[in-house]
């Protein structure tokens, strides 16, 4: 049986393709942290009441949110736009009016499920990571005003050397069927340290159209891209798809 070779570490979508029957290799290439100083972002917080909305698009970013927001005890009447089932999940206990388009799959998509005249001339703040797309401040920058907070920041897992020696071996010799990834810096990260050639070798995964596109730009074919974005459908869609 050829294994699926998945770029991060081993959490609830490789469980899935593991109880599938599916043999799973884990090589994570970036580690994400929140920011060691979170004071300008407390500081929003703590006057989130000038805030017409908050947007999140990120699992990361919306985990650090509710975890500050809840310490300060606040009832915030805003909204809350949120992308992705995860973010969603994190926030449906509490007690905020959250936006969810359940079929977005992107923060393009997000935006465009919410009517203009909801948004205009309003404020949001938009929580995010250090290397977060610009999706959001470029559309609402033309209509809204926006204020944003880096609340994390993603680096590079260096891989052992006998590591990628490993992997490369096993994709030569076809024991590697494909690679699932699941973010730009993610794959980035791998390239840098394992170079494009492993990926001539087996098929290329991905979650979504963002990271669709970075393997496009570099002339690398992607042969799968998950209809929903989330880990969990992800593994589903994939199991699937393997069976053809």
């Amino acid at each position: 049986m050829r294994a699926i070779l998945v770029i991060r570490e081993f959490d609830n979508f490789s469980r899935i393709l593991s109880e599938s029957g599916l043999k799973v290799i884990n090589c994570q290439t970036i580690a994400v942290a929140p920011l060691e100083d979170l004071s300008e972002f407390e500081a929003k917080l703590d006057a989130i009441e000038n805030y017409d909305g908050v947007f999140l698009t990120s699992a990361n970013a919306t985990e650090i949110f509710r975890t500050k927001l809840s310490a300060r005890n606040v009832n915030f009447q805003g909204k809350i736009y949120v992308l992705g089932k995860r973010s969603f999940d994190l926030l449906k206990s509490e007690n905020l009016n959250l936006v969810f388009a359940e079929t977005a799959n992107t923060a393009r998509e997000m935006l465009e499920n919410i009517a203009l005249d909801e948004l205009k001339n309003k404020r949001f703040l938009f929580v995010r990571g250090e290397k977060s797309l610009r999706v959001v401040p470029e559309f609402l920058g033309k209509i809204a005003s926006v204020d944003e907070a880096i609340v994390y920041r993603s680096s590079r897992v260096t891989i052992a050397d006998d590591k990628i020696k490993e992997i490369q071996a096993k994709s030569a010799n076809g024991e590697i069927a494909c690679a699932c990834f699941f973010s730009p810096s993610g794959a980035r990260s791998f390239l840098q340290q394992f170079g494009a050639e492993v990926l001539h070798q087996i098929k290329i995964t991905v979650i979504g159209n963002t990271t669709a596109e970075f393997f496009e730009r570099r002339d690398l074919k992607v042969d799968f891209v998950a209809r929903r974005a989330t880990a969990e459908d992800f593994a589903v869609e994939l199991i699937e798809y393997l069976k053809i």
